[in-house]
């Protein structure tokens, strides 16, 4: 017990992150430490419980038993230690503090960075990190307090609060559909240059469907394919061909003109599955005030029919 005593908070999230990041040397970075001052706070943890808490390999380290234990535990005590700063920083007035988020790079540029000025003007002792990455990352490994996502919702260890639908449009120029005509049905696709998404998973499949049939996948061709969205957009402005993303995409294109939907009667998709856009948070944390005004306040700027999927007035 006495061994127990000698542990300081401090020495107990190092310790978690070398069990999460498996390197000292990762830890050491994120801390802005040097290596050796983990290892050594390590090494006076395990003399202090005269136990060995790790084996050291020559580029990881790995828990042994006591070590996963020990990890186990003082996870506990860590949620337990930040569920008790988080109730007392409700006292407070104003939301403080530090709160990371993560999000998709293009969703991110359209729609969480216009709002950080009026965020910021709002609750100005809250501090942004902001990390934008089209990657999958895990929360608790990154220490991420909310993210943004894009898609189906399938990881049931994360809480989400749904934002929007995820709307699809097929769009073109008005120049384009002067020289090639408006298409009507799916299958006319096929006489049409189509400007497909074409990125890690291959090309960006086209399905359409009406009311609650089936979705039925439409085959489309045309003069460029990209893994970057904004390159297509502009393309089908210029009037290359007909694209297919989402609302929150290219909405402003189309309430400024410069993009036309067409095939409004179909709903159109890139997936089988329903496609959510949602902020997620861990499942295992308690939600604090400064994640959930944050939170609010993006559900508040994008409104119950988000300002993307709204008519032009």
């Amino acid at each position: 017990m006495h061994g127990l005593n000698e542990l300081g908070f401090k020495a107990l999230r190092l310790f978690v992150a070398v069990l999460d990041h498996g390197s000292f040397s990762e830890v050491a970075r994120r801390e802005g430490l040097a290596p050796s001052s983990i290892s050594r706070q390590i090494q006076l943890m395990e003399q202090a419980l005269n136990q060995q808490l790790l084996y050291r390999h020559t580029r990881a380290v790995t828990p042994t038993e006591a070590g996963r234990m020990l990890g186990h535990h003082a996870r506990l005590v860590l949620v337990q230690l930040e569920e008790a700063e988080q109730a007392l920083q409700e006292q407070q007035s104003d939301p403080s503090g530090l709160v990371r988020i993560n999000a998709p790079v293009v969703f991110g540029q359209r729609h969480l960075t216009p709002w950080l000025g009026q965020l910021c003007e709002r609750y100005p002792k809250l501090q942004l990190d902001i990390q934008q990455t089209d990657s999958y990352i895990d929360p608790l490994q990154e220490g991420a307090d909310l993210l943004f996502r894009i898609g189906p919702l399938h990881d049931s260890s994360m809480q989400a609060r749904i934002l929007a639908p995820h709307r699809f449009q097929v769009a073109a120029s008005p120049a384009y559909l002067k020289r090639h005509g408006t298409p009507r049905h799916p299958n006319e696709l096929q006489a049409h240059q189509c400007l497909a998404y074409k990125g890690v998973t291959g090309q960006q499949r086209w399905f359409f469907r009406q009311g609650q049939q089936d979705w039925t996948p439409c085959s489309v061709k045309g003069p460029i394919t990209g893994n970057h969205a904004d390159t297509l957009t502009q393309a089908a402005e210029q009037g290359l061909g007909l694209v297919m993303f989402p609302s929150w995409l290219i909405g402003e294109a189309v309430r400024n003109g410069t993009l036309v939907p067409v095939l409004g009667d179909y709903q159109v998709s890139n997936s089988l599955e329903p496609q959510q856009i949602a902020v997620l948070w861990p499942g295992s944390r308690r939600l604090s005030v400064k994640v959930r005004t944050v939170i609010d306040f993006f559900v508040e700027c994008f409104g119950a029919v988000p300002y993307w999927d709204r008519p032009s007035r």
